[in-house]
């Protein structure tokens, strides 16, 4: 691959409040819970055992994504993580704050519509080309700052998927907390490499909800 490309790494966040409770998040600044603060310092263990060249660490602003990039770039040695908020999730409108049930019996049939692409966004919320456009924009940015080595990029699940789709990567249904996908990447084209391993099983008093 050409030399100016170099090496990204995106994760989605740790488990939040609202995963487990199944609500949907977007735009709503929800706090990791024990288990996704667990789950961060495992990831950073993995990749402390590899040579991740991780460079700088960037994150959404967003409390769930900066703090699990804050446990990662403290376990790996790095400099606290810059925040930008061109990296949150999807806004989600009206379905913020609203389990999958509720968003139903509100809005019938609409998550189905909107998962096939019979309506561009949820309720009030943005479509995939707003997502992507301050998306890709917030990439740029620490591209052009930090010279050379991976970056390493916290965001959430809609956004990564979104990332991944723009890479061509085939998506699995769901992308866990602390998951992602090494790229590469030369400030405009995104490439799709490998998925991160799977994490070794946590003790928790309770399971992620996605």
């Amino acid at each position: 691959m050409a030399s100016s490309f170099r090496p990204l790494l995106i994760l989605r966040h740790g488990e939040s409040e609202w995963n487990r409770a199944g609500r949907w998040q977007g735009w709503e600044d929800i706090d990791l819970t024990t288990m996704g603060e667990k789950q961060a310092l495992a990831r950073a263990e993995q990749l402390a055992g590899t040579s991740h060249g991780i460079r700088a660490a960037v994150a959404s602003d967003l409390r769930r994504a900066h703090r699990t990039a804050e446990i990662l770039a403290a376990h790996l040695g790095r400099a606290a993580p810059r925040t930008d908020a061109g990296f949150r999730e999807r806004n989600g409108g009206q379905w913020q704050g609203h389990t999958r049930a509720e968003i139903e019996a509100r809005w019938p049939g609409q998550i189905d519509s909107w998962r096939h692409g019979r309506i561009t966004e949820p309720p009030g919320g943005e479509s995939d080309p707003v997502v992507w456009a301050r998306f890709s924009s917030a990439l740029a940015r620490p591209h052009e700052r930090v010279p050379d080595g991976t970056l390493l990029v916290v965001t959430h699940g809609g956004s990564l998927r979104l990332a991944a789709q723009h890479a061509g990567i085939e998506l699995p249904p769901i992308v866990p907390n602390v998951g992602g996908w090494w790229f590469e990447y030369d400030g405009a084209t995104l490439v799709g490499g490998e998925m991160v391993p799977e994490l070794p099983v946590i003790s928790t008093e309770s399971a992620s909800t996605e």
